[in-house]
Order: C-alpha cells, then sequence, then structure tokens
C-alpha cells in the first residue's frame, strides 16, 4: 500500500474533516477569485470609458497668450489670431505614439469668423473622432459631412436665431446648418464647429494647429506618455487633465484595497480553519500513525501523509473556488444593474487562484504535519 492510497483512504473515511477543509479553502479561493475578477472587470471598464472624458493630455504651444478655455486648457488670444501654433512635425510625432496607449489624436484650430455680420470663434477639428471620444456631445440633426456644413453651439444658435437645414453666411460663404450641439455649459455653446479641412482652406491657415488633443488608452498610460511627449516635444507645452485620471486611481484604489483588505481576512480565517482541522485529524490518528512509525515509517513518510492528504483537498477546492468566485463576479453585473461593469476574466486568475489553494492549504498543514511527524511510536502505540 503506497501513501497515497492511505491518504486518500483516509479522507474517505473522515469525510467530515476533509469537507470541512475543503469548504474552509474554497471559500478562500472564490473570495479571492472574486475580489481579482471584479477588480480587473473594474479597471477594464473605466479604461474603455476614459475616452468619454475627453482629452487626458492636451499639447499646445509654449507661453500662449490667448483668452479662450477649451476642453481644460487656457488658450488665449485665439479670438484675435494672435497666438502661436504647433505644426505638423509635432502632429506627426504625437502619431507616432504606440497604438496600445492612444486611442484618440485631435489637432485643433480656432480662428474668428465673421458670420451675419457677426464674430464668433470658428473650431477645426475632426468632428467625428471628436464626437467619439466626447461622450457629452448630443447633436440635434447630424454632424457636417459636406465642406458647405456648420455644426452650431447652443448659444451660437440661439443668436442667429437659426434652425438646422438653414443657410447662413460664413466669412464670405454659404453654408448649411447640419446640426445643433446642445448645451454642455462649456465654450463649446459659443463656438461655430467646422472639419478641419474647411476652416483651413477658409482661414488658409495649413498644417498649423492651436492644440492637439491626446487621448490615452489607459489611465495607467497616462504618466508615461506625458514624459516621452514631454521629452519628444521640447518646443511644447503638454499638459495632463488630471482631475479624472486622479478620481478614476483613486476610486479603483479604494475599491482594490477595501476587496484585498476583505480577501485577506477569509485567507486568514481560511488558514485557521484548515490548520485546527488538520490538528485535530492528528490526534485522532495517534493509534494510527504510532502503527505506521512502528512497522518502519520514517518521520517524513508520516509528514509526506498529511501535506499529501492537503494537497489532495487543496486541488479540489482550487476548481470549485475558482468556478464559484468567476461566477459571482460574472453575476455582480447582471444582478447589480446600475453598476457600469464589464466582466473579464484574466487567464492568469486561474493560476493564481490554483496557488493560492496550495499555498494556503500547505502552509496551514505544515504545522500539523511537523506534529504527526514527531510522534513517538511508543506513546502512540500506548492508545492501542
Amino acid at each position: 500500500m503506497t501513501l497515497r492510497d492511505i491518504a486518500f483512504g483516509n479522507l474517505r473515511r473522515r469525510k467530515g474533516k476533509a469537507l470541512l477543509i475543503t469548504i474552509g479553502l474554497t471559500t478562500a479561493v472564490a473570495a479571492f477569485v472574486l475580489v481579482l475578477t471584479l477588480i480587473l472587470s473594474l479597471r477594464h471598464s473605466m479604461d474603455e470609458q476614459l475616452s468619454s472624458y475627453g482629452a487626458n493630455l492636451l499639447v499646445t504651444p509654449p507661453q500662449s497668450d490667448v483668452t479662450l478655455s477649451y476642453g481644460g486648457a487656457t488658450i488665449e488670444g485665439a479670438a484675435s489670431g494672435e497666438v502661436s501654433y504647433l505644426g505638423d512635425a509635432q502632429l506627426q510625432t504625437i502619431r507616432s505614439l504606440p497604438p496600445d496607449q492612444v486611442v484618440g489624436v485631435l489637432p485643433i484650430l480656432l480662428a474668428p469668423l465673421e458670420v451675419e455680420g457677426r464674430q464668433f470663434l470658428g473650431l477645426g477639428t475632426d468632428l467625428a473622432q471628436a464626437e467619439q471620444r466626447k461622450a457629452w456631445w448630443k447633436v440635434e440633426g447630424r454632424l457636417p459631412q459636406k465642406d458647405n456644413e456648420v455644426l452650431l453651439g447652443l448659444n451660437v444658435r440661439n443668436e442667429l436665431g437659426v434652425q438646422t437645414g438653414e443657410s447662413i453666411r460664413v466669412a464670405g460663404q454659404d453654408f448649411v446648418v447640419s446640426g445643433v450641439l446642445w448645451e454642455t455649459g462649456d465654450q463649446e455653446d459659443n463656438l461655430i464647429l467646422l472639419n478641419l479641412p474647411v476652416l483651413q482652406k477658409l482661414t488658409g491657415i495649413q498644417g498649423r494647429y492651436h492644440l492637439i488633443e491626446v487621448t490615452a488608452a489607459r489611465s495607467d498610460a497616462v504618466e508615461p506618455l506625458l514624459a516621452q511627449m514631454t521629452s519628444e516635444l521640447p518646443e511644447a507645452e503638454v499638459t495632463a487633465l488630471r482631475k479624472s485620471i486622479e478620481f478614476t486611481n483613486q476610486s479603483n484604489q479604494a475599491l482594490a484595497d477595501f476587496g484585498l483588505a476583505i480577501t485577506a481576512l477569509i485567507v486568514i480565517v481560511a488558514g485557521f480553519v484548515v490548520a485546527t482541522t488538520m490538528l485535530m485529524a492528528v490526534k485522532e490518528r495517534q493509534k494510527e500513525i504510532g502503527i505506521f512509525r512502528a512497522v518502519g515509517y520514517k518521520q517524513r513518510h508520516v509528514a509526506s501523509l498529511v501535506l499529501m492528504e492537503a494537497a489532495a483537498l487543496s486541488a479540489v477546492a482550487a476548481g470549485l473556488g475558482i468556478a464559484l468566485g468567476a461566477a459571482g463576479a460574472w453575476a455582480t453585473p447582471q444582478l447589480a444593474r446600475g453598476l457600469s461593469l464589464v466582466f473579464v476574466f484574466d487567464p492568469l486568475v486561474l493560476v493564481y487562484g490554483t496557488l493560492l489553494a496550495f499555498v494556503l492549504g500547505l502552509t496551514a498543514s505544515l504545522y500539523p504535519a511537523w506534529r504527526a511527524a514527531g510522534l513517538e511510536p511508543s506513546l502512540a502505540l500506548k492508545r492501542i
């Protein structure tokens, strides 16, 4: 009879204690997998929504003098045109950044425009991409698709008294109002918005921009991008809009710390349950262990026997715990409808959950195994 046969035979005979140990380990693994998966899912969801905060980084010319606050940057003097520019060289440098770190690059040109005898500020950019990156944009009508179409901020529409589909005179040319941008509470309400090539043609300003918005793919990519862009664009100023990033990171960190603290507590309790149950089993088996020692089993054989039982129960607990934890993480977004969370399961969670089960099970069994191996055969045999 091998040690493995003896170990599995003992587990079958003592089903109650084996079940108690399995439940303890399963609870620890399930809690760990649940919390870790929820943290990863939360971070993935927040990174997906990162673009809805708008630009994370702004590139502007150095010592800009300007009076407009747009997208979190102060752009003084843009209405008068008395401001320095960024060029195509800086734009290409930004567009060459790693695509896994950057999901959006929006060059922006600002210029004063005469509209129906009044002065307004025009903004030229890639409006289709801007709408994707600015979740707060709501357009009545549609974005400009032709060279003779414009999008009006709400205040501009109200001042001009025009509706979608009507024509207005912009810089001496006829344009159709394709849509109206609903109130944003920002400077966009006071802008005439055009696609970048259209504004460039109207103003004759080619290859120059007042600022460039950069949207990072992930919150943890903002700082590396800031450092890289600052190094590669010494002639420009690069600013990180930290408000949304810091809120995201703080929220993630607070939730992660709370979840991990709860998980650590569960793991400690589970380890205590395993160690206590194993010690009780060793005491109940003193007679059996005494016989093993009397017939020639060495201390390492007895210790291996206890650890082998712990490893078997750890393997079962790993499978059950991972399945229960993953199911709980999947069910959380379904049950909490108001929670903006996308379920994401990282294969590494399987590895970490399995490691936790074995490390916890074997670590908690070390002392019981040492106690079992240290039993004197003569004392144990007195119980026969």
